[in-house]
């Protein structure tokens, strides 16, 4: 009933992720793993070369470094489907809203992020759960995070993912999602819980390079919102979210000076200190010192 299709390259995560698989989904599936451990396709013409020789109706994109914690969840995912013909994909994360200003899927306003999944650290197990309607199990959203991607494949067929300007591993999630939202609903269901056993990704500066190029290229389909009105605040807060988490990541200088002057954010005095962190927070081992201070 599920066709899941894995961009593999390690090895080991991918046993971890298949037997997880096999104890739970709970319906008849197959599995697609592209080994790129060697040839380092971009992940849009894997998938779309994996979803192309798939045989059921529903495919399941994964990444290899996750566990499932509900049982059944294959049975979960057919019965969403079933039952709502207008779902044409499902995440386990996403977002109401997609800014016009660089960011990933998440704006950092809980209202609008949509996200059920445990983050696992070597000293603990994190749930983030953010739950807009806490009494609904499915919430409409513009755009999910790739970590977790079911789609009817008849959807998949009419819009695949696109090789042809996404050549590397990043927004591939967020532009699929942004032009299903054109012909289908995109929704995160709250009934599927994974664990993600590693941090999740490197936002440095390949990651940069992509979403500028992204956002360029999408300038006159952002902001998507399913919101009626866009409080004023809510760019500021996407943009200091963004800043605040980059802040973190080794990113070179003359990529931070584009990421800031492409989206003008010079002089915007509601995120000033959001840009000296981001310029300094790094470079200057401040984020060594404030880890040190969380210890004590």
């Amino acid at each position: 009933m599920i066709s899941i299709i894995i961009c593999s390259v390690n090895a080991s995560y991918l046993e971890q992720v298949k037997k997880s698989i096999s104890a739970s989904i709970g319906v008849e599936y197959e599995l697609l793993v592209w080994d790129n451990s060697t040839e380092k396709k971009g992940i849009c013409e894997v998938y779309n070369m994996m979803a192309f020789k798939a045989n059921y109706d529903y495919l399941c994109f994964l990444h290899e470094d996750i566990l499932f914690e509900t049982d059944n969840w294959g049975q979960t995912l057919c019965s969403i489907f079933q039952h709502n013909n207008e779902i044409g994909i499902i995440g386990v994360a996403g977002s109401k809203y997609k800014s016009e200003y660089y960011s990933g899927w998440y704006t950092g306003i809980k209202e609008l992020d949509c996200v059920n999944i445990i983050h696992r650290y070597v000293d603990r197990d994190e749930h983030q759960l953010l739950q807009p309607a806490p009494q609904k199990v499915l919430e409409e959203v513009v755009c999910i995070d790739g970590v977790f991607i079911a789609c009817r494949k008849k959807i998949w067929e009419t819009i695949p993912f696109n090789e042809k300007e996404l050549s590397g591993f990043h927004f591939y999630d967020i532009d699929l999602s942004l032009r299903a939202n054109v012909i289908c609903t995109v929704a995160v269901t709250f009934e599927i819980l994974l664990v993600h056993i590693t941090k999740g990704g490197d936002y440095g500066d390949n990651w940069v390079n992509a979403a500028i190029q992204f956002h360029e290229n999408s300038r006159l389909k952002l902001p998507v919102s399913l919101l009626e009105a866009v409080p004023a605040e809510t760019d500021s807060i996407v943009i200091n979210s963004w800043l605040n988490f980059l802040k973190n990541y080794s990113i070179s200088f003359s990529n931070k000076v584009r990421w800031v002057r492409k989206q003008k954010l010079f002089g915007k005095s509601k995120i000033f200190y959001s840009l000296l962190k981001f310029f300094i927070y790094k470079p200057l081992r401040l984020d060594l010192i404030h880890h040190s201070k969380k210890k004590k």
